[in-house]
């Protein structure tokens, strides 16, 4: 990013206020942070003009982006390989594009892993598997060593040999 896209990113950071900017922060690379932090320092007394001429520019290129997106699937899937890597992307893209058909699934991602074990305790063990690949790396753990060893191997053994789930079967889960 050049100077003038620094300072431009530090005013709309700054206009956010602490709470909203730090929370910006938290997505950023060090090297981004760093450069973002020595401009901040750096701009000791900004006119009110300026404020108001890099937040006016925001809205605009944010409106233009906005309708510039015609695809949004295809722009996920863009921006999370170009931010990720396609390896990393292409476990997350899945999920994320079938975020509307797993309903079901997404309300046992709010419980802990010991209600969600509970619900799943009689379930065979391939429903078992198809569920937990859907649920965060801790959570699936986590109800995984709540069942006993053998209902732990015959869960396992499916989710190393699932080759992928049909979104139409995501609904009925």
């Amino acid at each position: 990013m050049d100077a003038q896209g620094l300072e431009d990113a530090a005013i709309l950071l700054m206009s956010l206020g602490e709470e909203e900017a730090s929370e910006v922060f938290k997505h950023l690379t060090p090297k981004e942070v760093q450069g973002l932090g020595e401009t901040i320092a750096r701009l000791k007394s900004i006119p009110r003009e300026k404020v108001e001429g890099v937040l006016e520019k925001f809205a605009t290129v944010a409106s233009e982006q906005s309708m510039l997106v015609t695809d949004t699937d295809e722009y996920v899937k863009a921006v999370l390989r170009k931010a990720l890597g396609d390896d990393k992307a292409n476990l997350l893209i899945d999920r994320i594009l079938q975020g509307g058909d797993v309903s079901g699934i997404e309300s046992l991602k709010w419980m802990d892993a010991n209600s969600v074990a509970e619900l799943l305790r009689n379930e065979h063990p391939q429903i078992v598997a198809a569920i937990l690949v859907h649920l965060d790396f801790d959570q699936a753990s986590g109800v995984l060593k709540c069942f006993t060893e053998r209902q732990r191997n015959e869960v396992l053994v499916r989710v190393a040999t699932l080759d992928g789930i049909q979104p139409s079967a995501l609904k009925d889960l």
